[in-house]
């Protein structure tokens, strides 16, 4: 397997593979191709490479599982393996024509069906490679070894029910709602309104689990969306915050099981990728013992203060990129243009082409080198985070409780939350934004206050 990797994606690729992300690719194709032109030798040594690479995800996953499931010790996650571990590493395996049957070469080079699934030749199967919308596979194998019904099989015999997200989101009641944030909240009542409606008719034929949101009804509940401020009107959106709503569910669902509260989500948002990855859970020893009332108090106080912070970061930052440019150079000239350029892409939905033209710039790339958005979308986030954790400070010390700056434990557990938070409430959708939108408004939290900044900026 190492000579066949070393030979055919290192020294063999036409393009050296630039990333991870590159030759998994390659490796991928290699493993689910159906071309004559690709022995049935290298397409199984394409898998055996890729087996390999999930096994670490799969394991972490079982892991984070056993952590969260299991506080009082009843399993560990060692008795979660054999359900999604069932690969020895040495199995030949490639898929047939229909690009779903497993089957296994032999030593005389014939196929033969495989008298059991691979789990981890499952996950690899089940990718959607060319996906504009995908997951890294990291994050699919972890959230399909979540899904696996094997293991949900294993939680419920330990009493552990576990719901689709769309089950869970159809289930929803009024004091799980008052948990959510507004936005979110305006999301599961346009789902209700939707997707309940629908659940009802379609119960009265036969009784079924909660499939997936159709394409119509999610336009459906961004019409509804709509009428209420909440702009997602790409149905792709919609469904990834649905199922981020769901997935807070589950954290509250998961805690309130063990009697603790949550204090991180089960998964953390990159905003550079658009990924989510799981995170370590927090030790309950090492967070403050916040009473109900100073914890409905201090999220108050977050939903309050966020929408302020927000605006000044985005001064601070927009301010900070204009000096910064006054300071090249090549760039100087142009510096001026900056703020009037985040106009025409934020404010009018510009392409950055458009741009150069409007501003009399040399091309796209000019533009993109001035306005640098992604490095001012991550600016904004660290300064937003930074200055919602000194206020929070404050109002930790006012309700009389410990210093946090002083207990690095504590300190690290509040801004984990504190990045969680302002990804939810507004930078999630943002980055989001950023990887999809190309000549249309952006509707974000975050595109609407930058825009609003920008058309009150005085040159």
């Amino acid at each position: 397997m190492q000579e066949f990797f070393q030979k055919q994606v290192l020294e063999g690729s036409a393009h050296f593979p630039n990333s991870d992300k590159d030759i998994q690719e390659l490796l991928l194709s290699v493993f689910r191709t159906t071309a004559s032109s690709v022995d049935l030798t290298s397409r199984v040594l394409a898998g055996l490479c890729l087996r390999c690479y999930v096994s670490y995800p799969i394991l972490k996953a079982c892991r984070k599982l056993a952590s969260l499931f299991s506080a009082g010790k009843q399993f560990t996650y060692c008795e979660l393996l054999p359900f999604v571990l069932n690969d020895d590493g040495r199995t030949q395996i490639l898929l047939d024509s229909d690009g779903k049957t497993q089957l296994i070469l032999n030593s005389k080079g014939k196929t033969q069906v495989a008298s059991y699934k691979i789990f981890a030749v499952e996950v690899l199967r089940t990718y959607r490679l060319n996906s504009e919308h995908r997951l890294s596979l990291e994050n699919w194998t972890h959230y399909q070894t979540r899904q696996n019904q094997d293991l949900i099989d294993f939680l419920s015999e330990w009493g552990f029910r576990s719901l689709s997200d769309w089950a869970l989101l159809n289930k929803v009641g009024l004091q799980q709602l008052e948990r959510l944030s507004q936005r979110d909240r305006y999301i599961v009542k346009a789902f209700h309104a939707v997707y309940r409606r629908d659940r009802r008719q379609q119960r009265q034929n036969s009784p079924t689990r909660c499939p997936d949101p159709t394409e119509a009804q999610l336009k459906e509940m961004s019409h509804l969306l709509q009428e209420k401020g909440v702009e997602i009107a790409v149905p792709a959106q919609l469904r990834e915050a649905l199922r981020q709503v769901a997935a807070n569910l589950h954290q509250y669902e998961i805690w309130s099981r063990r009697g603790a509260p949550p204090s991180e989500p089960l998964e953390s948002f990159d905003p550079d990728t658009g990924d989510r990855s799981p995170t370590e859970v927090v030790d309950e020893n090492s967070t403050n013992d916040l009473g109900e009332l100073e914890r409905t108090e201090i999220l108050e106080f977050l939903q309050e203060s966020l929408i302020e912070i927000l605006d000044r970061s985005i001064d601070q930052a927009l301010s900070e990129q204009v000096a910064a440019m006054q300071q090249r150079r090549k760039y100087a000239p142009l510096a001026a243009k900056i703020v009037p350029g985040f106009r025409l892409l934020y404010c009018q939905g510009k392409s950055q082409s458009e741009i150069a033209s409007l501003l009399g710039m040399t091309n796209q790339t000019q533009v993109s080198r001035l306005l640098q958005v992604k490095a001012l979308f991550n600016n904004v986030r660290s300064l937003t985070v930074d200055q919602l954790f000194l206020a929070i400070s404050k109002k930790i010390q006012g309700l009389g409780l410990a210093d946090i700056s002083t207990q690095p434990d504590n300190l690290s557990n509040i801004m984990q939350l504190l990045e969680a938070f302002v990804d939810r409430e507004v930078f999630q959708e943002a980055a989001a934004e950023l990887h999809t939108a190309k000549t249309k408004a952006m509707n974000s939290v975050y595109a609407q206050r930058l825009c609003r900044y920008l058309q009150g900026y005085k040159e």
